[in-house]
């Protein structure tokens, strides 16, 4: 199961190979296609700086979003993948707002952006931040955990570079605040449980 993703991961990991996929949902001349290509565009350029704990690429873990979304869980819904590809744009790049993804974006893909970022700007305070993060999922919608899933599960494949503690953390906290919401709308729980048996079995060896 871990294996397969990974393969779908390996299989489009430069632009050529993930627009060739797009191209099997919508034509080159399509707006959503073109809509696609921008926020790629948009956020190579926002995270071009920015790497990994294991010194990949910060963009690579959006593109596997998307791949993920699209590859794995079948999403055709270009609002999902745009959504994807910018999950971490609001959160993360100070010049990239909600305001400005809907305006660049409209109001759907917005909504969907700030369902998946945390209110940094509005709790400032990191244990609060998480506390209101994490106690929203009540009342999202589900295509908030289409999208956090796949970034929930690509974070757990590639914590390997990490400390154990931050490990440990991940794992409580997937366990905790993920899994129940993976398995109420039946997104990926099996392979959230597999990456978690991973991380657990390597800790122990």
């Amino acid at each position: 199961m871990l294996q397969k993703i990974r393969s779908i991961l390996e299989s489009a990991k430069d632009r050529q190979s993930f627009f060739k996929i797009i191209a099997s949902i919508y034509p080159k001349l399509d707006w959503r296609y073109k809509l696609i290509e921008k926020a790629y565009n948009d956020a190579k350029d926002a995270f071009r700086e920015i790497k990994r704990e294991s010194g990949e690429r910060y963009f690579e873990h959006l593109r596997a979003v998307a791949l993920i979304l699209m590859l794995y869980l079948r999403v055709r819904d270009y609002r999902l993948i745009v959504a994807g590809i910018l999950h971490d744009i609001v959160e993360d790049i100070p010049s990239w707002t909600i305001t400005r993804v809907e305006a660049e974006y409209g109001e759907e893909i917005a909504l969907l952006v700030e369902w998946i970022s945390e209110p940094k700007d509005i709790f400032p305070d990191k244990d609060e931040c998480k506390r209101v993060y994490h106690s929203r999922f009540a009342e999202a919608p589900r295509d908030l955990f289409i999208i956090k899933m796949p970034d929930r599960f690509h974070n757990m494949l590639t914590l390997w570079s990490c400390s154990k503690e931050k490990k440990r953390r991940k794992i409580e906290e997937t366990k905790r605040y993920y899994l129940p919401y993976a398995e109420k709308h039946l997104i990926l729980l099996h392979e959230l449980e597999a990456a978690i048996e991973e991380l657990e079995n390597a800790e122990k060896a």
